[in-house]
């Protein structure tokens, strides 16, 4: 059953897909007005395909959404964005968590097409959260691309990746900084 709110949370995982102790599997469990993305190849991602899929379910949302991503799910929403001009009543906005940087030797070479942070124009309200020690996006690369974005930048502090090895559970203090960010696109 769907809330009464005007908009939904529309999560879009990294690769591999965000598994049953992730964050962001506990916030849409706990939240009824949320949408999860899914790729036909979690393992393998193509920045084509999986910007067509993430485009397909838009086109097919009743309300508007504000985008929880995580690491590879935040280059697929500025993927996306750069290619289609996202409308204002169907995009509010993108809550980025861990963005990876796909020129680190770290980043997986399953993962093909994608761009960093740092190369896209702004098209949409924007915050990024980032971890001290995130051996996928180093610190300054995520402060980097905050300032090309010009969008809002917070550090967490020594998370990891912040993401299911992490060990968050329902990691409160990001839900509340996504709560934050909601208010301040619908206000």
């Amino acid at each position: 059953m769907k809330s009464d709110l005007a908009y939904d949370w529309l999560f879009l995982a990294g690769i591999g897909n965000s598994g049953p102790t992730h964050w962001q599997r506990h916030w849409e469990a706990e939240h009824p007005n949320t949408l999860w993305l899914e790729h036909r190849d979690w393992d393998s991602p193509s920045r084509d395909e999986w910007v067509g899929e993430l485009q397909q379910l838009l086109s097919t949302c009743q309300r508007p959404v504000v985008v929880v991503a995580h690491s590879l799910g935040c280059l697929l929403l500025l993927e996306w964005a750069a290619e289609y001009a996202p409308a204002p009543n169907k995009v509010l906005g993108a809550f980025l968590v861990a963005v990876p940087d796909p020129r680190s030797t770290r980043f997986p070479q399953e993962a093909t097409g994608f761009r960093p942070a740092e190369d896209f124009a702004n098209r949409l309200p924007l915050s990024m959260v980032a971890s001290e020690n995130d051996p996928y996006g180093a610190l300054e690369y995520v402060q980097h691309s905050a300032r090309q974005l010009g969008c809002e930048y917070v550090n967490v502090g020594a998370l990891g990746h912040i993401n299911g090895k992490s060990q968050l559970g329902y990691w409160q203090p990001g839900f509340s900084l996504l709560q934050d960010f909601t208010q301040s696109l619908i206000a």
